[in-house]
């Protein structure tokens, strides 16, 4: 009886066969492949979401403190027009021969039969004399200047056509050197890497850009505010920087800032890492831990709508409050991109912003001021 039951459980003992283990081995490595696999695809993609979700946060940041500066202040004319005669005749300081634009859109009326300079001359008292040098003379009526609203103004000898010839970013006549064409349709680059604007009371400028972190290679976007001072008492903030040595910002700085002292030939070189440090004058005011790979500012309209009320082709853009696109593109900085594999997320954002300043912002000064 033992030798039978002993016979029927051999007969009935199973295993696996060599061929079934290889099947089995193979199922198993190829689910656990697969489980790796997604859960490095989950890692990865969850650590791409986190780096675009930071970035975004950062750049919806920036782009709402731009916007804030740009609504409570307005575009900077007087600061893009001395941008062009710099590009034209190198060496012109920021804030440097301010109230020369503003100057383009008055007519100097004549004296002794032909145009005269800006400003009043006396007629008596002395003949050809200076009212700001003798107070109590007689005006001669037909040298004081008339603002034409128009840039060049009305009635001008260069032979341009008034509107179409002059903006703010470029002059055939007055920069001396051709710089862009300032036909209506031409080439005229409203589009800048800095942005110039000017609070309502025209006494604090805003300088605005990229500034690189020269330890890292990356940018950031930057601020610098200016208080300028009103050296003739007229109501008017025409001096920016050290009229002395024509160099020296450090006590035009607005409160919070930080300018470099001594020789500063262009007031931007600290975007570019070129003078200070990455805190003295142009200050980050993003996240270090975001890359600033492109910004840009369109500006527009190309005109001081305020001093150009008389122009009236569409093409200009007069008819139009200043308003001004800003395009950002930005990307993780190098240290937050440590261990991390595939394409590096980037994120562009795009806005157009309008000014509330809805006054004139003065700077006409009554005096030749252009170089």
């Amino acid at each position: 009886m033992k030798r039978f039951f002993a016979t029927i459980w051999k007969k009935h003992k199973k295993g696996f066969t060599l061929a079934e283990v290889v099947i089995a081995s193979s199922v198993f490595v190829v689910v656990s492949l697969i489980g790796v696999t997604v859960f490095v695809d989950v890692m990865r993609i969850q650590r791409r979401v986190t780096l675009e979700n930071a970035i975004y946060e950062d750049a919806r940041f920036m782009m709402e403190r731009i916007s804030r500066e740009i609504r409570y202040n307005t575009v900077d004319y007087e600061e893009y027009y001395r941008d062009a005669m710099n590009q034209a005749t190198p060496g012109i300081l920021h804030g440097q021969y301010f109230g020369c634009y503003a100057q383009r859109f008055y007519n100097p009326g004549t004296h002794n039969g032909s145009l005269d300079d800006i400003g009043a001359i006396c007629s008596t008292n002395p003949v050809d004399g200076d009212p700001f040098f003798f107070p109590g003379c007689v005006i001669d009526k037909n040298s004081l200047d008339v603002n034409s609203g128009q840039n060049p103004y009305d009635g001008n000898d260069s032979g341009l056509a008034v509107s179409t010839d002059a903006n703010a970013f470029c002059d055939k006549v007055e920069i001396g050197a051709p710089f862009g064409n300032c036909a209506l349709g031409g080439d005229v680059d409203l589009q800048r890497d800095e942005l110039y604007l000017i609070n309502p009371e025209g006494d604090q400028k805003t300088y605005m850009g990229r500034k690189v972190n020269t330890g890292t290679g990356e940018y950031s976007v930057a601020l610098l505010k200016l208080d300028g001072q009103d050296s003739d008492n007229d109501g008017i903030s025409e001096v920016w920087h050290d009229d002395v040595t024509n160099t020296d910002y450090e006590d035009f700085c607005a409160e919070g800032y930080d300018c470099p002292s001594g020789v500063v030939t262009n007031l931007t070189d600290n975007l570019a890492g070129t003078s200070g440090g990455l805190y003295e004058g142009f200050v980050p005011i993003m996240p270090l831990r975001t890359h600033v790979t492109d910004l840009q500012f369109m500006i527009s309209p190309a005109e001081d709508p305020r001093k150009a009320f008389a122009e009236t082709d569409p093409a200009e853009g007069i008819q139009q409050q200043p308003h001004v696109t800003v395009l950002m593109t930005v990307e993780p900085a190098q240290s937050e991109l440590v261990g991390f594999a595939g394409n590096v997320p980037t994120v562009t954002l795009q806005s157009t912003i309008t000014s509330r300043v809805y006054n004139e912002v003065k700077s006409y000064l009554g005096k030749d001021v252009c170089p």
